[in-house]
């Protein structure tokens, strides 16, 4: 964007240059570094009530030096003139350093309608209420732009998820929408090999046949013949294939109080077999 460009936006939009600095900074207990809101100077709010910015306020930030480009909301108006605080995997993502220069320009998405994930790990698939899980930390995330890794928390553990598809656009607003959430197979996910079983045969070599002539009555009346016997089939060694199955997010398999024992015994073995994917609707 060249300064004359920048000027004529300055009356029709929300567009302003900041230096950057991580979030980490503020020591704010209420900023959380997992997601995706930024803390903005005072000055900002003002321009965007004149504007009359719509709801809930977001912006694509863009690194003029490198042209990549991420979404992402404000949690407060507080930081010092000229400055915007960012989450540290949110700098390290459109690849800015401490203090360097990032632009940022109010825009509007779309409700998101579906969303594509990709685990790191295949430790993702232990997780005991995915569904809840994931409703819980998209609360962290106002907007959500295909590309991005985030992460997301359960406990004490980290999981890592790429953002593989978004739609109906690249990039979505993830708040107060009813979005469907696929899964694809983890990064570290490794095809298990086929099962082959082979089908057992007759230990006893096939004997030779001892006569396959025509036979034939002294009186002239018709023989029944018997039927020649064939040799032996050659094993089968294909046997079909471990059934698939899906791990269904927020399904009736999540753990819950009324779950028996014989399901909770079960879980560990169906963690064994192939994962395909599965989608359910996430409300945010």
């Amino acid at each position: 964007m060249d300064f004359e460009e920048y000027l004529r936006l300055q009356s029709q939009t929300f567009v302003q240059y900041y230096r950057c600095l991580p979030l980490s900074l503020l020591k704010k207990e209420n900023a959380d570094e997992d997601g995706n809101r930024v803390i903005m100077p005072l000055s900002a709010l003002d321009r965007l009530a004149r504007l009359n910015i719509q709801y809930p306020m977001l912006f694509q930030i863009k690194n003029p030096s490198t042209e990549r480009v991420t979404h992402c909301g404000v949690l407060e108006f507080v930081s010092d003139e000229g400055f915007i605080h960012m989450p540290s995997w949110l700098m390290a993502h459109l690849g800015v350093l401490e203090n360097e220069i990032v632009l940022v320009r109010s825009t509007s998405l779309p409700k998101a309608t579906f969303i594509k994930l990709q685990a790191h790990t295949k430790d993702f698939l232990n997780v005991p209420h995915p569904r809840e899980m994931l409703e819980y930390n998209f609360g962290k995330f106002p907007c959500v732009t295909a590309g991005e890794t985030i992460a997301v928390t359960e406990g004490e553990r980290r999981y890592y998820l790429d953002v593989l598809e978004a739609q109906p656009a690249d990039a979505v607003c993830s708040l107060d929408t009813d979005c469907a959430v696929d899964f694809a197979p983890p990064l570290d996910y490794v095809e298990p090999p086929p099962h082959v079983v082979a089908s057992k045969g007759s230990d006893d070599p096939p004997q030779p046949a001892r006569f396959t002539g025509v036979a034939a009555r002294m009186d002239g009346k018709p023989v029944e013949q018997q039927p020649t016997p064939s040799p032996a089939a050659a094993v089968n060694a294909v046997a079909p294939g471990v059934p698939k199955r899906k791990v269904r997010f927020g399904g009736p398999s999540a753990a819950g109080s009324g779950v028996s024992k014989s399901k909770e015994e079960g879980a560990g073995k169906e963690q064994e077999k192939q994962f395909t994917g599965t989608q359910y609707s996430l409300n945010s």
